[in-house]
């Protein structure tokens, strides 16, 4: 409950956050307050748990044997730890000569390698053309509630028309009353939608 961001009006659908997306009834200070004295009071063990992550990990193959390289960790004579990655034919089969590899040196080539990658100014465009078109597909309800919504503003319209043309009725009348519930129900149901799915732009 004390990590739970809906309290402070964070709104999360998938992968996507939007502040503010929902009435807040915790202040952000104070939740911030209880995030830092959660932190400070946490146990001792946990503290060191990011220490152990391998990121390559299962994503690493062998170029000897094509084996999957798994994570290990040591304590050398002089009792400094080190993190390395180590062929798992070494380990398990004692068949693949695969020296071991630091783990911090070859996630930073990685990483740098996929930054350079994923900055590439044509393939940011392409895959924020792509996802639009994804998110196209996904969301069909949205576009349904938005063509009924500008029927019915339409159809208000012309019997706005009707009425200033002399054509008042028990009929148009309650026509009219029938049309601005509508109205109201597709602006709220057009709402909620944008929220719990709310709409990526290229940018």
């Amino acid at each position: 409950m004390f990590h739970n961001r809906r309290y402070i009006g964070e709104y999360r659908c998938r992968d996507i956050i939007q502040p503010n997306g929902i009435p807040a009834i915790v202040p952000l200070d104070l939740f911030e307050k209880v995030q830092d004295r959660m932190a400070q009071t946490k146990k001792a063990p946990a503290k060191h748990k990011a220490e152990d992550d391998y990121l390559l990990s299962p994503k690493l193959y062998c170029g000897k044997c094509n084996r999957l390289m798994v994570g290990e960790s040591a304590t050398s004579k002089t009792s400094k730890k080190y993190h390395c990655y180590k062929c798992s034919g070494i380990k398990k089969f004692h068949d693949c000569n695969k020296k071991t590899i630091g783990k911090d040196a070859l996630e930073a080539i990685v990483l740098k390698q996929i930054e350079n990658v994923y900055m590439d100014d044509n393939l940011i465009e392409k895959i924020a053309n792509e996802v639009l078109k994804e998110q196209a597909k996904e969301n069909t309800t949205l576009p349904l509630l938005k063509k009924k919504y500008a029927e019915t503003v339409k159809g208000i319209s012309n019997m706005l028309d009707a009425i200033q043309n002399g054509i008042l009725t028990e009929s148009t009348k309650e026509r009219l009353e029938s049309l601005e519930l509508q109205k109201a129900d597709l602006s709220l149901k057009i709402t909620k939608e944008e929220l719990e799915r709310p709409l990526l732009t290229k940018e």
